[in-house]
């Protein structure tokens, strides 16, 4: 940054200079804040001293009409007396609102061509008396209407000297009075002193406003340079030299000659133009750029920004602007002011703030905010010019691994060994990026075809997936790419990332190791899950969300043991939803604890109301199982529903195990040890070890229902695998239930193979209770 106080062009900044008689006696709105504010100062004395005025006026036109009440017509003192002394009151009265109803003063504001005419209408009524009643007066009272106006001429030039036409004005039409007053009379000297008086009053009404303007400008432009120096302190980290200011109409008041130069302008060209047009009118730029979008919005909101950088017109050069609104004493915005400069080239190379706040300082390489900027300079050049330009998301496959069992020391190390692997992958076809964590970015400018961009992907992985050596470890990650290209898969910034980042979630799905493109159907399932969301949370608040129950009978008998709690959600317009949509929307949304608690409480009081003893399965998440909650919301619940523990299962899937096992082994060794009973759901679907059923203390295994169909059908497979899980459950000493029966020979069938439990539609669908047991769930949030 500069360290000197930049020239500011204008008149905020200049040195005090000789006030004009163009800025003493112009009736125009000024221009420039200087002397807008001196103008609302000049008008403010004003305004205080008018009670003074106007009392003077009233009472001099009272003891006038006294003086001459034997010599002029009743009804002619009376009506003049009337007129000005009702115009003083209301003078007078309007000037008390305008110094104490800031409402009033913003919806009626005077200035000097109001003030100009009010005094000029009271300076010619009192042009009435020396014509009408002077010649018919009284040598008494002619001495005292000449006194009078003689008196009235002076204290006008005296009350009203902070608004010279005014007083100028009145001191003139006074001057009339007097010389026709000299004239009648037949007073030759008397003629000339007045005329030599009115020229010393306007002498003296000329320097004192001439003296009032030059401090009031001194005052002001020490003020706003303290202003600017602190804006230029606050704002240092921007490395700016240029200053800016708006009015409150975003038009521009003034440009520093620094920042002016800058844009290729002279500061005289750029004084009047609204920003909006100046810095994007064709109205395009803000349509590609957040930066520019954000700009706009902080001014329309009037909200201080800093560090904003926008492209030029032709995106050639990038500016940082920073800015704070200026505020008058209502706290209404009448300005802004702010600092500026060109860090085209500062934010590429140098060692200075904008270079280093554009920086990974991990890696040394672009971060977010540089490829945001990158990433809009190049869309700009695919609608202007035409340009290639497609954007490449990679995310470390085993880089997690790496930091937990290595440290986070060989994990950043690691981290500079890609980012160096991916600049030499890349080379001159484009910029590489670190987002943040182990997510890199690349904007590519070379060819976009997709035949280019695969290979680049492809190489990408490969390069990736060569062993890393970082001292006397050898590493292995890999890396998933997600690709877009502009402008089909995105016509700004925002649009293009979030499109490449919507295909590298589907390389994910799809396995990690690879690469996807960008398809429409992405953004559209995407889009499908945010509005599913949006609605799940509408569900929770309007209690939409319920549980219904499903029995589980013994395989041999038919006797009903339990019945299974299953949430369900009839949406408004798309009817009954699977649990295996939205369950997912709910845990990634955060709501399963909210839920998952409410779930327990309800399914324990409506399971204490069954007459006939039967126990109730409670579905639980693997996120349900992270601390000590889960636990005591099974205590809370059994204690207020009266449910004994042994008539409470608990399901949780193999997945539970993909994690940390020592804390989720932890987690159902609570919950066993307050007499719930664990069951593992869809046995054989997922990722078991057989050490955690040991470990673990389960009292049932649950075959999932692909299994038990494909045994009762005969298929070799799945009966060997439910042979196995009957013969281990019976090792283990756990019971077993069979999932998916529908049909008569399914159940037969398990019932040959052993099972001891049997679930499915053959026996009942899920049903709803006729009444709620506990508080809705909106209620106990």
């Amino acid at each position: 940054m500069s360290k000197r106080l930049p020239e500011f062009e204008g008149e905020a900044l200049e040195p005090a200079r000789d006030v004009s008689a163009r800025d003493i006696f112009s009736l125009a709105a000024p221009q420039g804040s200087v002397l807008k504010a001196i103008r609302a100062q000049q008008l403010e004395v004003l305004v205080k001293l008018v009670p003074i005025t106007v009392f003077t006026q009233a009472l001099a036109a009272i003891l006038l009409i006294f003086a001459l009440w034997d010599n002029a017509p009743h009804i002619q003192l009376l009506v003049w007396g009337s007129v000005g002394i009702g115009i003083c009151v209301w003078r007078g009265f309007r000037a008390r609102r305008l110094r104490l109803d800031a409402e009033y003063r913003s919806r009626k504001p005077t200035s000097f061509t109001h003030v100009t005419r009010a005094i000029c209408t009271i300076a010619f009524l009192w042009l009435v008396p020396p014509f009408l009643w002077f010649d018919a007066a009284s040598a008494d009272a002619q001495l005292y209407m000449t006194v009078l106006i003689a008196v009235l001429l002076s204290a006008g030039s005296i009350t009203m000297v902070t608004v010279p036409p005014a007083a100028l004005s009145y001191m003139l039409v006074m001057l009339v009075g007097a010389i026709t007053i000299t004239i009648k009379i037949d007073n030759i000297p008397m003629l000339l002193m007045s005329l030599i008086y009115a020229a010393s009053l306007t002498w003296a009404i000329t320097a004192n406003a001439r003296r009032f303007i030059g401090h009031a400008r001194a005052r002001l432009e020490l003020q706003e340079k303290g202003e600017i120096i602190e804006l230029l302190r606050e704002f240092e980290a921007a490395g700016s030299g240029g200053l800016w200011e708006l009015d409150h109409e975003l038009r521009i008041v003034h440009v520093s000659k620094d920042l002016a130069g800058s844009l290729s302008r002279s500061p005289s060209e750029t004084i009047g133009v609204h920003a909006r047009q100046f810095l994007d009118p064709t109205g395009r730029i803000v349509n590609l750029s957040s930066g520019m979008r954000s700009l706009f919005e902080s001014l329309e909101k009037g909200e201080e920004f800093k560090d904003v950088a926008i492209p030029s017109v032709d995106s050639q050069r990038w500016y940082s602007l920073s800015g704070k609104p200026m505020r008058d004493d209502r706290g209404r915005i009448v300005g802004w002011r702010g600092v500026g400069s060109d860090i085209t080239e500062l934010r590429l190379k140098g060692d200075d703030a904008v270079r280093t706040a554009r920086t990974d300082p991990l890696t040394g390489i672009a971060n977010r905010l540089l490829m945001r900027e990158l990433l809009e300079e190049a869309i700009i050049g695919v609608s202007e010019n035409g340009d290639d330009c497609a954007m490449l998301v990679v995310d470390l496959d085993r880089f997690k691994l790496v930091n937990d069992t290595l440290g986070h020391a060989i994990g950043d190390q690691l981290l500079c060994k890609v980012a160096a692997r991916l600049v030499k992958t890349v080379g001159d076809g484009g910029t590489v990026g670190r987002l943040g964590g182990d997510e890199f970015a690349i904007i590519w400018t070379g060819p976009s075809d997709r035949a280019v961009l695969a290979g680049l992907a492809l190489e990408i992985i490969a390069d990736l997936s060569r062993t890393i050596e970082i001292g006397a470890a050898d590493l292995h990650v890999g890396a998933t790419v997600g690709i877009a290209i502009a402008p089909e898969d995105g016509v700004d910034e925002e649009g293009l990332m979030r499109s490449a980042d919507l295909a590298l979630y589907r390389a994910k799905n799809e396995g990690r190791g690879g690469y996807a493109f960008y398809e429409q159907a992405m953004f559209e399932k995407a889009e499908d899950m945010r509005l599913l969301e949006h609605d799940v949370r509408q569900a929770l608040a309007q209690d939409a969300l319920s549980l219904a129950y499903q029995p589980i009978v013994e395989a041999q008998g038919g006797r009903l043991v339990a019945r299974e709690a299953l949430l369900r959600w009839n949406h408004a317009t798309r009817g009954a939803i699977s649990p295996e949509t939205f369950i997912p929307i709910i845990e990634d949304a955060g709501l399963i604890h909210r839920i998952g608690d409410w779930v327990i409480r309800e399914a324990c009081a409506e399971a204490a109301g069954w007459s006939d003893g039967a126990r109730v399965a409670v579905n639980i998440s693997a996120a349900q199982l992270t601390g000590a909650g889960l636990a005591k919301t099974v205590v809370s619940a059994l204690a207020t529903s009266g449910l004994e523990p042994s008539r409470l299962e608990l399901e949780v899937t193999e997945t539970i195990f993909l994690g940390d096992d020592a804390e989720t082994l932890a987690s159902l060794e609570r919950l066993r040890a307050l007499g719930v009973r664990l069951v593992i759901d869809d046995f054989g679907k997922g990722y078991s070890s057989f050490g955690y059923l040991a470990r673990a203390h389960f009292s049932k295994i649950k075959i999932d229902s692909m299994f038990a169909r494909g045994a009762a059908e005969g298929d070799r497979n799945c009966l060997a695998i439910v042979r196995a899980i009957l013969a281990l459950a019976d090792g283990l000493g756990v019971e077993t239930t069979a999932e998916g029966i529908e049909e008569e020979a399914q159940a037969a069938a398990m019932r040959d193979l052993g099972i001891d439990q049997l679930q499915g539609y053959l026996f009942g669908r899920p049903a709803f209770p006729e009444h709620s047991s506990v508080a809705p769930l909106a209620k106990r949030a």
